[in-house]
């Protein structure tokens, strides 16, 4: 069984950026982002330097993919494979007790589910065409989702402690931030490697 684990979790185990890529992209979260993007329009030309993700931002991102997480490891469960490896991945990699995370999952059901609605409501705005007003609403329910994240981290720092909540937003800071990749070039069979590079 323990093999069986290892492997499971090494092919669910995504990097950082795919986390973030699987929360915003699978279900309609990520239907709002879209859509507030689309009207805002494209960038003339002007190249941005990407800006670092905001401490509320990576709760978001993060609380979205957990409840991804034990969306799946229910439907495995369904199925009648074990999905709590799936679900219980961050938790164990946090270090932290049923008990501390507890309100970190039930926090990631409700924004998903808040999300989730707005998202919808986006779509519809969208749906219906550009206009100052769906201008409008659109920032208006950005400005709902704003509130919605910002309320589940004052959840979770009234049911964490200080000292929880500082590992967790090291943990996600952490987990999102941008990794380094180094490649070993291997030259064709055949060819010898450049001078820079043999043993």
């Amino acid at each position: 069984m323990k093999s069986r684990y290892s492997t499971n979790a090494k092919a669910w185990r995504l990097s950082p950026f795919k986390a973030l890529a699987v929360a915003l992209l699978l279900g309609s979260v990520g239907s709002l982002s879209t859509a507030m993007l689309a009207q805002s329009g494209p960038s003339q030309g002007v190249q941005q330097q990407p800006q670092p993700v905001s401490l509320p931002h990576l709760y978001w991102h993060f609380l979205v993919y957990q409840n991804h997480l034990d969306t799946v490891a229910a439907a495995q469960s369904a199925q009648g494979q074990d999905g709590s490896w799936l679900s219980g991945d961050l938790q164990r990699r946090m270090g932290f007790s049923d008990a501390d995370f507890a309100p970190i999952r039930a926090s990631s059901v409700r924004l998903s589910s808040e999300l989730q609605a707005l998202a919808a409501q986006a779509t519809a705005i969208q749906t219906a065409g550009a206009s100052s007003s769906n201008s409008a609403q659109l920032k208006a329910l950005a400005t709902q989702r704003e509130a919605d994240i910002n309320a589940e981290i004052a959840s979770l720092k009234q049911a964490l402690s200080p000292a929880k909540i500082t590992a967790f937003e090291t943990f996600i800071t952490q987990f999102f931030a941008p990794k380094t990749l180094t490649y070993q070039i291997t030259p064709a069979s055949g060819q010898a490697a450049p001078a820079a590079v043999q043993p």
